[in-house]
Order: structure tokens, then sequence, then C-alpha cells
């Protein structure tokens, strides 16, 4: 049986303001396709301080990208691996 996990992403940047902030969240693997969960659209920020909040409730790997976007180019980017076990 699984449970619900509760994952916070925040960003620091040296980025000066104003900027977008957008983030990609990805479940891959065998448990994501079983129960039809595969992910991977760009999103928006759903908090104006740099954090994005997510949930996850099955084994496997997932990760997660944030994009700092100036002027309509991105001049950031990170990704972390958020591998479930």
């Amino acid at each position: 049986m699984s449970r619900v996990r509760s994952l916070d992403f925040t960003i620091k940047t040296d980025a000066p303001l104003p900027y977008e902030v957008k983030w990609k969240a990805r479940n891959v693997g065998t448990e994501a396709i079983k129960r039809n969960c595969l992910r991977g659209e760009i999103i928006d920020s759903n908090r104006k301080n740099n954090v994005r909040h997510e949930s996850a409730d099955f084994f496997g790997p997932h990760y997660m990208e944030a994009y700092i976007i100036k002027n309509g180019i991105v001049v950031a980017r990170d990704r972390i691996e958020v591998p479930i076990q």
C-alpha cells in the first residue's frame, strides 16, 4: 500500500526581478504507466515565493524542473531527481 508524500520545491536565484517561474513535474516508469499518471507538462508557479507544492503517492522515478523566464527567455533552469522508493 502506498502513502501520499508531500513535497515542496524552492527556487533560490540571483536573477533580478521581475521574472516568471515555470515548473515541470515529471512522473515516469512502469508504476506511472500502470496508474495512467505520466506527467511532464510545464506549469505556472502556484505561489509567489518561488515554491511549488506537489504530492506523490507511488514509487518510482520522478523529477522536478524549474525555469526562470525573463523577457520571454529562459535565463536559468535546474532539475532535481525525486526517486521514491
